[in-house]
């Protein structure tokens, strides 16, 4: 323990042995953005001509320069992560949305379907016997075993699709264009 404490204070004063880093003023620093958002890059003759403007070594105008570069390309991440991640929830939220879009048509499907099997008898006997269903499975309610062609089912007339649905939801609203 007793060499732990030694180090830590060994630390201690080596820390304050070290120069503190200088900040840049803000006149060094409206030049060098100037001069950044002019060109990214830094050549020889550019970066020795204004580390003599600024009171500076070619070097810390160097780092100054790569420090600035990584700082934009960062940037640019976090902005590209946000799109990303906004992109995404707009997408979660339209599957959400999609997803109970289906399951209200699954249930309007089901809910014609029984109709149109219990609706009348001789229907679902003329259905089970054209789906190749026996009784008991087209009185099943499973829509896996709701398969109906009203055509087929020995009836010449269109189903009205329309008047069922209306009938269903309450509401007036057409499908689709009738042919």
């Amino acid at each position: 323990m007793n060499s732990h404490l030694h180090h830590q204070s060994q630390s201690h004063g080596n820390h304050a042995l070290k120069p503190r880093k200088k900040r840049l003023a803000r006149d060094q620093l409206r030049l060098l953005e100037t001069s950044f958002n002019a060109n990214q890059t830094l050549k020889a003759e550019h970066k020795i001509e204004l580390a003599s403007q600024l009171g500076l070594t070619s070097r810390q105008v160097e780092i100054w320069y790569q420090n600035r570069r990584a700082r934009n390309k960062n940037n640019a991440i976090e902005h590209d992560y946000k799109n990303v991640q906004l992109e995404l929830g707009n997408v979660m939220t339209e599957n959400t949305r999609l997803e109970k879009q289906v399951s209200t048509l699954k249930y309007e499907l089901n809910k014609v379907q029984q109709m149109i099997l219990f609706g009348s008898t001789t229907s679902a006997s003329a259905l089970a016997s054209v789906s190749g269903y026996s009784d008991e499975q087209a009185n099943s309610t499973s829509p896996g075993n709701m398969i109906c062609n009203w055509r087929d089912a020995g009836n010449d007339e269109i189903f009205p699709v329309e008047e069922l649905y209306t009938c269903l939801t309450g509401s007036g609203t057409q499908l689709w264009p009738l042919s």
